[in-house]
């Protein structure tokens, strides 16, 4: 599933694309309209991807809690095993070793389902990481480019210097 970020910059690529080359440089003319609207839709987007990951981290605590009772549940189950055979002496060092064994087990499968957990969260959050940053590189880029064009654009529309906006500037 391509995530709503990475349809934005596609849509702006597109409009990148589209736009008129200017003679004699690398430079692209494009509708400063369209382009800021496509800004103001990633500004958007950037706070689900966040929220997104917040899901994953949750995801990963649902997971962990889930192992921890059913941990509890496994040693709940031993001790009460444990008790319906301490009749006698022989019994009850048979069903020590088998509450421990049980307990052992409940804890390595506790310990293998929050590594599971915890390798399953990081490639998540590590892959948004890498997304988000790719993101925001594309979207460095372009919005040099486009500040770029607007202010040669406007030199030569009017013989003066424009003043270009700064990264984090909103869109009115």
């Amino acid at each position: 599933m391509e995530s709503e970020i990475l349809a934005l910059i596609d849509q702006l690529e597109e409009l990148l694309s589209a736009g008129g080359r200017v003679p004699l440089s690398q430079r692209v003319m494009v509708s400063a309209p369209d382009a800021y609207h496509l800004l103001d839709q990633m500004r958007q987007a950037l706070p689900r991807e966040i929220v997104r990951a917040r899901h994953i981290y949750q995801e990963r605590d649902r997971i962990l809690q889930e192992a921890q009772t059913e941990a509890e549940a496994m040693r709940a189950a031993a001790r009460a095993e444990r008790e319906a055979l301490v009749a006698t002496h022989a019994v009850l060092l048979e069903a020590t070793a088998a509450a421990e064994g049980l307990r052992a087990e409940a804890e390595q499968e506790a310990a293998r389902l929050r590594a599971e957990a915890d390798a399953y969260a990081l490639r998540a959050l590590n892959e948004l990481q890498e997304h988000l940053q790719q993101s925001r590189q594309a979207l460095d880029a372009t919005l040099k480019t486009t500040q770029g064009g607007i202010a040669l654009l406007a030199s030569r529309t009017t013989g003066a210097t424009v003043p270009t906006r700064e990264h984090g500037d909103d869109v009115a």
